[in-house]
């Protein structure tokens, strides 16, 4: 009798056990996708916080030399030069570093340039389907007349960007890290080019992990096309 009573005490245990392991398995489900969502806006509001700050270097910057640095296009074209062929340029990933690079030296605008939080496994360029593991910078550009003319035409959405106030945009690939895409497009609100391009700002009411860039300009935080 005390046999079969520890055999159904050992069973009922065991029923127990099952039980407490489905509810574990139910509360980590719940709990695992709400720490992600957690952790993607954590880095949202930091990608923000530090453009916020490079963007105060930036004005800084500005007011000791009557503009903003070089942005990244320019470099490539060596300071808008016409003879220089855009198509064979110097490594993109040297001149990311290289252009705000000039917050910190020789003259301390910031004692370092942060980091994309979004770039901690690389970006990626959706287009291609290919990984860019190289610099982590956010992306630094200028909205300067000389680059209109960088093609056999002229870009109206760059035209349309100018005339729209923008001098300067600093950029985050966002949670999805997509590299691909036209940051002059973005700012006026144009279609994309193609399906993997990113032509538009970072909406989490699209998903948190969803396409888009977190951008700001010289006209501060970048949300809607055009403002």
């Amino acid at each position: 009798m005390r046999k079969r009573e520890r055999i159904e005490r050992f069973g009922f245990t065991l029923i127990e056990l099952l039980i407490v392991v489905a509810i574990i398995a139910i509360l980590a489900a719940i709990a695992v996708p709400n720490f992600l969502e957690a952790q993607t806006r954590a880095k949202v509001s930091r990608a923000k916080a530090d453009m916020r700050s490079i963007a105060t270097g930036l004005e800084s910057y500005a007011v000791d030399w009557n503009r903003t640095p070089l942005g990244q296009t320019e470099v490539q074209k060596k300071g808008c030069c016409g003879a220089y062929n855009f198509w064979n340029p110097l490594p993109g990933e040297v001149i990311r570093e290289a252009v705000l690079s000039k917050l910190t030296t020789p003259v301390a605008y910031m004692t370092s340039v942060p980091r994309d939080p979004f770039k901690d496994r690389g970006a990626v360029n959706l287009k291609n389907k290919t990984g860019n593991l190289g610099s982590r910078v956010f992306v630094y550009q200028t909205v300067v007349p000389c680059l209109v003319n960088w093609t056999a035409g002229t870009p109206a959405e760059a035209v349309q960007a100018i005339k729209l106030g923008y001098v300067w945009v600093v950029r985050s690939v966002g949670p999805l890290r997509n590299e691909n895409g036209n940051i002059a497009l973005v700012l006026v609100g144009g279609p994309p080019s193609f399906p993997a391009e990113t032509c538009w700002s970072y909406d989490p009411t699209n998903g948190t992990v969803s396409m888009g860039w977190i951008m700001r300009s010289n006209k501060g935080e970048f949300r809607v096309p055009g403002s």
